[in-house]
């Protein structure tokens, strides 16, 4: 008796663990929210997801930092909604040595034969060419058919294959949910459309994109997904029937959720979902109908600056004080340098006649001297440089650095430093050599400090130059002209960026034409890639065309170029390591050899034998860290 009741205990045990699991909520690991609906309360949030089996509990909204309740959590394949799916399946022969092939189409015809109400569903195969297997049909047998045509191939362009699928979808309605399913096993083998091309036309459709991913997949395709709004499922040979029927349920459902949003046209929202604890920021206009992911991206707000109480009252208020004391100050000393003596004209020149008495000028006088003489070495420095031509080239060196100088002041200090460390130089190496290496080094490090700072705010220009045009993309795409973008995003980006485009901005107010203040700021910045930017601006605007779009394609080369300009970095760091350990090694060794016995090195400073071997070993070295840094120096 005893074991039947333990037995019986055993198998209750059993039964409620597996209903609990069975009744368990698994929410979604990934999500992509691709539309919003804030024309009418409540607000709609539609989205992507891996699993749609949530409940409004699993569900939390804050809008502006403000927490919104939740009126309803479905799907939409609950409620009927219209749905468009395009299934794209390389059929190249890598999917028959894969073993994949027979096995996805056998899968799909299953998942196919019974469509969801409202779904419509057509097959495009991507071969040696794109072929249309099934346009878009609610009738499953027929997809199931479709699918079941697929024949093997020697080749997949996948990307054609999208663009036909593309096509598939319908143009009336821009509130029917569409997603495109690409599996593939490998590059594309040669397609004659380009990846930016396909990429725009899944974003003007309002698409998702599902890319299954046999072996990989294509990483071209990858990388689309991630601006287009959808999902990678990575999947093997042993796990490709599970995957497939998993790839159909993402793809053939959404996840909606509605709460009581804003919906006032006058507001902007800045909304953080919450879903099973995935978290999603977006980031849209109140009252509006958006359809694309990218449109949804949170604008990014730069940190609040130390100098923020400037842009306040207070702050205005004290700088027009401190403007008020500055003017006085002036002409306080303006009237100190004319006040006192004589104030005529013949008076105030009668010093410098012949004749007069040196005796005679004051302190006061010896100051206007001095800044006389400045003055008199800076026109100086800007008539040599200006006479020999490089007065310019020293200018937008200064542009480029951000350095708010002119280009004779900036002479005129190089050449005092010069000075200064060559008397340094002298009194502590000793000799004229001394004199020389300081004077040497310190024209090498202060032409170096301003070539590395302008090298670095390019840098960071052009780090920042995708996500700019991602960003004046998306602000064309939400109604803004093409002004309106640039005043807009300049007031969204931080230096240098945020302050070239101002300078722009401000060039344009002024009466200059907006595509010459550009070009401008490229040429000032000497940055290829904002150049080609502005070129496209300036051809499209000539002859028309979707400015977002060029401006994303644009973006996306740019990224293109950066991760390759990564990989080229990566492949050479063993050689730029091995230029600096070399490079630093004869200094930093003679710098450990005079700690410890000063006596055996100082004979390199204070005898003309080892002054010439210290020069030639200078020499030699400067020589061979440029012979390296050229090696190891590749352009992309």
């Amino acid at each position: 008796m005893k074991r039947f009741v333990a037995l019986l205990a055993a198998i209750l045990t059993l039964v409620l663990s597996a209903v609990g699991v069975a009744g368990a909520q698994d929410g979604p690991s990934e999500l992509t929210i691709h539309r919003v609906d804030s024309r009418t309360a409540p607000v709609e949030m539609m989205m992507i997801a891996d699993a749609y089996n949530v409940g409004a509990d699993a569900v939390s909204i804050t809008e502006d930092g403000v927490a919104r309740t939740i009126e309803r959590v479905t799907t939409a394949a609950a409620t009927g909604q219209a749905h468009e799916l395009v299934f794209v399946i390389d059929s190249d022969q890598r999917m028959v040595r894969a073993d994949a092939l027979a096995e996805v189409t056998s899968t799909l015809q299953q998942e196919l034969r019974q469509l969801p109400n409202g779904l419509e569903v057509g097959v495009v195969q991507a071969g040696s060419s794109a072929i249309t297997m099934q346009k878009l049909t609610s009738d499953g047998a027929a997809a199931s058919s479709g699918v079941g045509r697929i024949e093997v191939s020697s080749g997949a362009v996948l990307v054609n294959a999208v663009d036909r699928a593309v096509s598939l979808f319908t143009e009336e309605d821009p509130e029917i949910i569409r997603t495109l399913v690409v599996i593939s096993a490998g590059e594309d083998t040669g397609s004659a459309i380009s990846l930016g091309g396909a990429q725009a036309a899944l974003i003007a459709r309002g698409a998702q994109l599902v890319h299954v991913q046999i072996d990989g997949g294509s990483p071209n395709i990858s990388a689309m997904v991630s601006r287009v709004g959808g999902m990678n499922i990575a999947t093997d040979r042993a796990d490709l029937s599970a995957t497939t029927e998993r790839a159909f349920a993402v793809a053939s459902d959404r996840l909606v959720v509605q709460y009581d949003g804003s919906t006032s046209l006058a507001e902007r929202s800045d909304v953080k979902l919450t879903v099973a604890g995935v978290t999603r920021d977006v980031s849209f206009g109140a009252g509006e109908f958006v359809n694309r992911t990218l449109a949804l991206t949170p604008v990014i707000v730069p940190e609040p600056s130390r100098f923020s109480f400037l842009q306040t009252s207070m702050g205005l208020y004290g700088i027009i004080g401190l403007a008020f004391i500055g003017i006085a100050l002036a002409v306080f000393s303006l009237g100190q340098l004319f006040a006192g003596g004589q104030t005529s004209l013949d008076g105030l020149l009668s010093k410098y006649a012949a004749g007069g008495d040196e005796a005679d000028l004051t302190a006061e006088d010896s100051a206007i001297v001095q800044t006389a003489f400045v003055q008199r070495a800076v026109e100086m420095s800007e008539s040599f440089a200006e006479d020999r031509g490089f007065l310019l080239k020293v200018e937008e060196l200064l542009e480029r650095a951000k350095i708010p100088l002119r280009p004779g002041e900036a002479m005129s200090f190089y050449l005092a430093m010069i000075a200064f460390g060559g008397a340094l130089g002298f009194f502590l190496l000793g000799g004229i050599l001394g004199a020389m290496i300081a004077m040497f080094l310190v024209a090498v490090m202060a032409l170096g400090y301003v070539r590395f700072r302008a090298s670095r705010r390019i840098r960071a220009f052009e780090k920042q130059l995708p996500d700019t045009l991602q960003l004046l993309a998306g602000t064309l795409r939400a109604g803004y002209s093409l002004p309106q973008g640039l005043e807009a995003v300049s007031k969204e980006s931080v230096d240098p960026m945020g302050y070239e485009l101002r300078r722009v901005m401000t060039e344009a107010r002024l009466g200059r034409e907006l595509e010459e203040a550009l070009g401008s700021a490229a040429e000032r910045l000497n940055s290829p890639d904002f150049a080609w930017a502005v070129m496209a601006i300036g051809i499209q605007r000539e002859v028309g065309g979707n400015l977002n779009e060029l401006l994303m394609t644009v973006s996306d080369t740019m990224t293109a170029r950066e991760r390759l300009k990564g990989e080229v970095a990566t492949l050479t760091a063993e050689g730029k390591m091995s230029a600096i350990l070399l490079g630093g090694l004869p200094p930093g060794l003679g710098f450990v050899m005079w700690l410890m016995n000063p006596e055996y090195i100082n004979t390199l400073f204070t005898n003309f034998l080892g002054n010439i071997f210290l020069g030639l070993g200078v020499v030699a070295s400067l020589i061979g860290f440029a012979w390296m840094k050229k090696v190891i120096t590749i352009n992309v």
